[in-house]
């Protein structure tokens, strides 16, 4: 099963070269070309292999798309939180060396930390766990990477990332507890960019997940809507066949994804049905973006096809 499914990875690579990193939206400034992206892709799966990662490839080409269309005028840095051994450290810091960006990279490099009251998913034989020295994850880096675009910044998460100040175009966030996405959310939010990405690893989790929908919780720390989350339950599609629930998962499925969601977006269940008594919140299409067109954005082309239809028959 293993050997089939790494056969698999191996063939479908042109297919995720083109599949993912295909198409307009990445910035031709970048200078890759078809070869380029083909090269990218098979160094970052070959780099999986090498050096201690607790994410696909697929996951790593994704985030890379996004950040790859991201304008290089745009001012930003890249952040990951939570390396490990550093294996998805040196993808990113491939994506960092071609943007010509900086990989800001936050680990206690102590392992997971002791949990915290009310965490569901943190217990206390994990503390320790996952931990991976900063000379290994240099070392890694150095290796497979581009270690000169890499800066570390070691500490908890509450105690480190209080301290960021630069603009960030994308975050990569695995950090396993409930405690430690809130802290990273909560402090690298405000400065995501416009159109800013985060990501997620913990995305098969639907409590977890949750925050990305809770009302509650972006109405107090950020006075806004929540975001919301692509993926939530099964990863984003990156060309492996994964439904879920993770507890249901065949032998022949795999979670080699990612969730994100963007600065701009908006995730809030708005309808209030008549004779509720409830206070509508309307949404402000100046401040958020839905992740499909609404009605009345598409109103206008379709209204406009009516008439060349209408144009074409009056001719005929």
């Amino acid at each position: 099963m293993v050997a089939m499914r790494g056969v698999y990875e191996f063939l479908s690579l042109p297919v995720i070269a083109y599949f993912l990193l295909g198409g307009p939206r990445i910035q031709k400034e970048y200078g890759l070309g078809m070869w380029g992206k083909l090269r990218l892709v098979y160094r970052m799966y070959h780099n999986t292999r090498k050096a201690t990662t607790g994410t696909s490839f697929r996951a790593h080409v994704a985030m890379a798309a996004k950040i790859l269309a991201v304008p290089r005028k745009t001012e930003g840095v890249i952040v990951e939180c939570g390396c490990w051994k550093g294996g998805t450290t040196a993808n990113l810091s491939l994506i960092a060396d071609i943007t010509r960006r900086r990989l800001i990279v936050y680990d206690s490099f102590e392992g997971l930390p002791e949990p915290a009251t009310g965490d569901r998913w943190a217990h206390a034989f994990g503390t320790g766990a996952y931990k991976g020295e900063l000379d290994e994850v240099r070392d890694n880096v150095a290796r497979y990477g581009k270690i000169e675009c890499c800066e570390f910044r070691k500490g908890w998460f509450s105690e480190s990332l209080p301290g960021h100040k630069e603009p960030v175009v994308a975050a990569f966030v695995d950090v396993d507890y409930q405690n430690s996405l809130h802290d990273c959310v909560l402090y690298l939010w405000p400065h995501l960019t416009k159109q800013g990405w985060l990501f997620i690893d913990e995305y098969s989790r639907l409590d977890y997940c949750a925050l990305f929908f809770s009302e509650w919780w972006w109405a107090k720390y950020f006075d806004r809507p929540p975001p919301g989350l692509l993926g939530a339950g099964c990863g984003i599609g990156v060309g492996q066949y994964f439904t879920g629930p993770l507890r249901e998962k065949t032998p022949y499925q795999a979670p080699n994804s990612v969730g994100m969601t963007r600065k701009d977006f908006y995730g809030m269940w708005d309808y209030v049905p008549d004779g509720s008594g409830l206070e509508p919140r309307p949404y402000n299409g100046d401040a958020w973006t839905t992740t499909a067109r609404l009605p009345e954005e598409n109103a206008p082309r379709q209204l406009e096809k009516i008439l060349e239809r209408m144009e074409a028959e009056g001719n005929s």
